[in-house]
């Protein structure tokens, strides 16, 4: 959430990032209930320092025995004490407005972001090669013949948006996971294991919430709200705090589920593109100020690191305005290649969001001359699930119709390669019927 004086002192500066954001928001209202609510504060805190002087009087009435005039100003007290409190309410109900206002106006990005839409993403980064494949299959297509994913029953359990990994898929998967994990820990990043269903303020700090609802599953009893990343969880474990400079940063890293509604992006079986349920690790850090834009580098090439270590090709972009997500300040995509897609796939997102998410969940720091600051926060995938494993089947296919399986994951797996069952030929089989008659 953006600082409430930057508005006030800096509005051109707010509307001019709204409007390459592609935000169209009315500062005028926010800044006349500001005006309003401070008005209306002033005169408040006049109300009860008068308030505390007639109680001051009324004492000195007393032990004077001047019950008259003692009785007059504790009637005045009492009016004084009735209008306050419905002004006190009036400024509590300005104030709610006004912070709902500011909490869907998006962060103040960076110098230097490219603005406008994704086609003003800029490449700032390109490693590896496309590999070239004959008759490519889509991981669907493999994932069917070997036997390792299935969507039509996933979909019979659960609707469109869900799948079943079994057998060596599955176990795939589970590879890669305790790859990353284990990729983090040996670059000191500590392991969470966080709450799945979250609180209504956790999604406010990190903006999910009010601007995304509708991208949120909820629980019915609670009105919980499902996470759609562990960012949520993760970047909320010091809300309301006050952190030490010297205990700065906090880098963590958490493997967990993910639920998004992705409503109406379902044209038909899609595989593990467009997905409601799937599993992510992703990175969190808590930082000082003046250490996040260093911080955001090395979260990003930790995850191109991952890539690297599978060798999987890749891009990295630098998002445009309006790409960019609504805490971001500046943001890094790593983008993969999908051969039968012919396209490149997002696989993480890293973000610099400074003190925007601070702000929301109020985590401060105290410096070492004492002042209390925003601590800055940063977020990135390191990676998600299944487009990477789409990508890591669909580039490592081979003509037979197998999966190879990338070096860095033999010791996870257990296994080279996941190739397609042998079947034995009905002509062969006759052959040796007959000869065995013959020699009869």
């Amino acid at each position: 959430m953006l600082d409430i004086k930057l508005i006030r002192d800096e509005p051109k500066l707010v509307e001019r990032n709204n409007k390459n954001r592609g935000y169209d928001i009315n500062l005028r209202e926010i800044l006349q209930l500001d005006g309003k609510w401070r008005e209306l504060k002033k005169q408040n805190d006049k109300l009860r320092n008068e308030r505390n002087k007639i109680s001051q009087n009324i004492n000195q009435t007393k032990k004077q025995k001047k019950g008259v005039e003692a009785k007059r100003l504790i009637k005045k007290a009492k009016e004084l004490s009735e209008k306050l409190k419905k002004n006190e309410e009036k400024e509590r109900e300005l104030k709610k407005q006004i912070e709902y206002l500011v909490s869907v106006i998006p962060n103040i990005q960076d110098k230097g972001i490219p603005i406008g839409d994704e086609k003003k993403n800029k490449e700032v980064l390109k490693w590896g090669k496309i590999p070239k494949i004959k008759n490519v299959k889509s991981h669907l297509e493999l994932g069917r013949k070997l036997d390792i994913i299935d969507i039509k029953r996933s979909a019979k359990i659960s609707g469109e948006g869900f799948y079943i990994l079994k057998g060596k898929g599955a176990k795939l998967q589970r590879a890669l996971v305790q790859f990353m994990m284990d990729f983090h820990e040996k670059n000191k990043l500590t392991e969470i294991n966080p709450p799945k269903l979250v609180n209504k303020k956790s999604g406010f700090g990190t903006g999910n919430l009010p601007k995304f609802e509708n991208e949120l599953y909820f629980t019915k009893k609670n009105n919980l709200v499902l996470i759609p990343t562990a960012e949520v969880s993760v970047t909320n474990i010091y809300a309301e705090e006050t952190l030490r400079e010297k205990d700065l940063p906090k880098k963590f890293f958490a493997f967990t589920e993910c639920y998004r509604t992705e409503t109406g992006k379902h044209m038909g079986e899609k595989g593990l593109f467009r997905l409601h349920e799937f599993e992510k690790v992703e990175m969190v850090y808590i930082c000082k100020q003046e250490d996040s834009w260093k911080l955001l580098e090395e979260m990003t090439k930790n995850a191109e690191q991952i890539l690297k270590k599978l060798n999987l090709h890749y891009k990295k972009f630098l998002l445009a305005t309006k790409d960019a997500s609504f805490a971001s300040a500046k943001t890094y995509d790593l983008e993969i290649w999908s051969p039968a897609m012919k396209k490149y796939l997002e696989i993480s997102s890293c973000s610099n969001c400074t003190d925007f998410q601070a702000r929301r969940m109020n985590t401060r720091y105290q410096s070492k001359d004492g002042k209390i600051k925003f601590v800055h926060t940063l977020n990135g995938s390191g990676l998600a699930l299944p487009r990477l494993m789409i990508c890591l089947i669909e580039n490592n296919q081979t003509p037979q119709g197998g999966i190879k399986v990338p070096k860095a994951l033999w010791k996870y797996t257990g296994f080279k390669e996941i190739k397609p069952e042998k079947k034995i030929e009905k002509k062969k089989i006759k052959k040796k019927v007959i000869k065995k008659r013959k020699r009869k």
